[in-house]
């Protein structure tokens, strides 16, 4: 018996190694460069350290290996690429072979987690969530968020004035950081009033993108198993993992708003106009007819095709655009306050332009169409910082070439956004600067289409961009119509930059200095 158990103990210990080996090898027997790490990881430990962020480890690979080579992270075999022309090819043309994106075990299976949302869902549930979710961001629907933004700015000017007062530097990252939770908060939260500087879910939510979890990742993502069993557990256990902490509190808060509209219809009240992303969601349905093949999908799963969010899914987007629009939005923010500090000339002509076309107090929703420069600040500021380029991955759902390279299904593809937005080849020798006026006219720029990519490209573009640009402008156009913004001695110049999911500044401490006495 015992030499029985010896023989089955060390056949499965030899078949692990060999499975393990055999993903690492995997670029190696296909003769593509790439560095090659250690086995078992890959290079997943190089890409989660905090201290100097995945992404821009990427860069200097490319600078190595050139536009295209190989990975392994963990159990992923990823193809690097930093090609414009495979990119248009992956994003746009080959969509329908890679509508997938590159998880971890722990965000479930895209397939059958009913609380998926639109970030991990692929196939014919990301086509049914994305075609219910979208009017949920159209021009009318922003409109109507866009008084709740508007008061949230104001409440962050109050604070701002506060705090500078004595002319001391503020650390604008937290500023924007309490900013987004709060419009967040109020927008997807069922949040009813301002808890700027007081809100105890917003570090939860820092937790989440700086707080020490590279080590679990790193295990769920080597052992894709353990990373379904932690899974489990901490839906169970919600308060050990920040998400999930996350997670919970939207999920009673949906339930509550949920219960509360049933009553309301019981009891003959008609439903309030939306005023948040719940209502919004709730709401939400489609006129579109899902093809068979949906059908059949979601019949194999004992699922049901419907043309509304079911109140899983709209935990699920919920918890989605908490996520997304706390972090980046305050990042852009943080960049595109940092690159006008120490660009003045930049900042006289944003200057201009804010006063001329807001000069009310109240700025109304089609002024912000008229900030155009602005737009260009913006542009500009997420090819130079393109915070969350972690989310240009998708998965090869059916093998192909592209652009002749053979790609496998199941094989993975990364893009490395920081070093096309910094190819020269297609900005130009001043790539580095900080030229907003690029953007006045894209026509250079034509011919290379997949060169910028901050909110993703093709049919899985960013859905909350518009949202973005809209939260951005309204706040910085009330900031610069009563700030001047200026460095000292605590800002970092050049930013230090950290982060394993975003790619963000450690801190970025400015002088507000006031326009008019």
């Amino acid at each position: 018996m015992s030499i029985l158990i010896l023989t089955v103990t060390v056949t499965a210990i030899l078949s692990v190694l060999s499975y393990y080996l055999w993903i690492w090898s995997y670029w190696m027997r296909r003769g593509v460069k790439g560095p090659r790490g250690l086995p078992f990881v890959g290079v997943l430990d190089q890409l989660l350290v905090h201290e100097t962020p995945g992404m821009l480890k990427l860069g200097e690979w490319t600078k190595k290996y050139g536009p295209v080579y190989g990975i392994t992270d963990g159990t992923h075999r990823t193809l690097v690429i930093a090609d414009p022309d495979m990119v248009h090819e992956i994003f746009v043309k080959q969509f329908d072979n890679f509508y997938g994106r590159k998880l971890n075990p722990i965000q479930g299976d895209p397939e059958t987690d009913q609380r998926v949302h639109l970030l991990a869902a692929q196939g014919h549930r990301w086509k049914r969530l994305r075609t219910i979710s979208a009017p949920t961001f159209s021009n009318g629907n922003l409109r109507k968020l866009k008084s709740t933004v508007e008061d949230c700015s104001l409440e962050l000017l109050r604070h701002i004035e506060n705090k500078t007062a004595d002319g001391q530097q503020i650390d604008m990252l937290s500023f924007y950081q309490e900013f987004t939770m709060d419009v967040i908060g109020r927008i997807a939260m069922g949040q009813t009033d301002s808890q700027m500087f007081r809100n105890p879910i917003l570090d939860v939510v820092r937790d989440i993108f700086c707080g020490n979890h590279n080590n679990l990742m790193l295990i769920c993502q080597v052992f894709p198993a353990i990373g379904s069993a932690v899974r489990q557990l901490t839906f169970k256990y919600p308060d050990k993992i920040p998400a999930f902490k996350l997670y919970s509190l939207m999920e009673q808060t949906v339930t509550t708003r949920m219960r509360h509209r049933n009553e309301d219809l019981k009891k003959g009240i008609e439903l309030d106009e939306p005023h948040d992303f719940i209502d919004l969601f709730l709401n939400a349905k489609t006129d579109e007819e899902f093809e068979n093949e949906a059908n059949e999908e979601f019949t194999k799963r004992n699922m049901k095709v419907t043309k509304q969010l079911t109140a899983e899914e709209v935990v699920g987007q919920c918890f989605l655009f908490l996520i997304a629009g706390f972090d980046t939005t305050a990042l852009s923010l943080s960049y595109a306050t940092y690159l006008l500090a120490t660009n003045p000339r930049v900042q006289q002509k944003l200057h201009e332009e804010v006063d001329r076309e807001c000069p009310d107090p109240e700025i109304e929703f089609e002024q912000l169409n008229k900030l155009k420069y602005m737009e260009c600040v913006l542009k500009e500021t997420l090819r130079l910082y393109p915070l969350a380029s972690i989310s240009n991955s998708r998965k090869c759902l059916r093998s192909t070439t592209v652009n002749g390279v053979k790609i496998e299904e199941g094989t993975h593809v990364q893009l490395d956004t920081w070093s096309l937005h910094y190819d020269p080849k297609i900005w130009g020798d001043d790539v580095e600067e900080f030229k907003p006026e690029r953007w006045e006219n894209t026509e250079d720029y034509n011919e290379h289409k997949g060169y910028y990519l901050p909110f993703g490209m093709g049919p899985r573009q960013c859905i909350g961009m518009r949202l973005a640009y809209m939260e951005q402008k309204l706040l910085l156009a009330h900031i610069l119509r009563k700030y001047r913004l200026e460095t000292g001695t605590k800002t970092a110049i050049p930013l230090k930059l950290v982060g394993s999911a975003t790619t963000s500044p450690k801190d970025v401490f400015l002088h507000l200095i006031p326009r008019h006495d």
